[in-house]
């Protein structure tokens, strides 16, 4: 008998909890919102590409490693940190590209990191110089981006936590604790624009070397993200 009990009673277990949660729903009624947060940031990260290739000053063929040399002798010019110079594979030490059949030249890619766009031009500057190939705007980004993002998620919160207690407020009720909070969207747009386009595709032909640089102007980068509350209402 007192087994028939007990496993009529775990049987009524589910409902007993269902029947507990509507009543709990009842007691506590709730707002649902959504909580925005935005931040813009000035990027101190900009990671510029480009390429060396071997080529001939009339029957003197330049290597990649005298390219090499001199690009790094400048580098320190500009005290940049040759830390930040690397190669865009690092698999690889340098791609042969056949161009003729008896034309075989070496190249490398490289990927260089700098840290204003005060810097940025002097080293377009100096690529146009050593007569490198294909430079331009990898992508940029910052260095405490984690942080921000961090930043900016709460202040979404706390939007929705301040939504809630203005919409409350109109008829007289107050927001009490979160109950559910959800991260909904989420956007970086970590692409600035330029007054001009800073794609140089620089080749043996290039421009006059008194042709004027583009003018560099980098926008913020933008974080945005929303989160879904529910509040209790007092």
């Amino acid at each position: 008998m007192k087994t028939k009990i007990l496993a009529l009673f775990i049987a009524l277990l589910p409902l007993m909890a269902m029947s507990q949660e509507v009543i709990q729903g009842k007691e506590t009624p709730y707002i649902e919102v959504v909580g925005n947060g935005e931040m813009e940031i000035i990027p101190d990260q900009i990671y510029i590409s480009f390429t060396l290739k071997e080529r001939f000053e009339g029957k003197k063929k330049i290597e990649i490693e005298d390219q090499e040399k001199e690009l790094k002798k400048r580098l320190m010019k500009l005290e940049i940190d040759l830390a930040d110079l690397q190669l865009a594979d690092a698999n690889s030490d340098f791609i042969k590209i056949k161009r003729k059949k008896n034309d075989v030249i070496a190249s490398k890619d490289y990927i260089l990191k700098v840290t204003s766009t005060g810097t940025l031009a002097k080293v377009f500057d100096l690529l146009d110089e050593i007569d490198a190939f294909n430079a331009g705007i990898q992508r940029v980004d910052h260095s405490k981006i984690k942080d921000f993002r961090k930043e900016v998620k709460m202040q979404a919160v706390q939007d929705a936590k301040a939504k809630a207690g203005y919409l409350l407020s109109a008829i007289g009720e107050t927001v009490g604790k979160p109950l559910f909070i959800q991260e909904r969207e989420s956007y970086d747009e970590i692409q600035p624009m330029m007054r001009k386009a800073v794609m140089m595709n620089m080749a043996m032909d290039a421009a006059p070397a008194e042709e004027a640089l583009p003018e560099l102007s980098f926008q913020k980068i933008k974080l945005k993200y929303a989160v879904f509350a529910r509040f209790a209402i007092k």
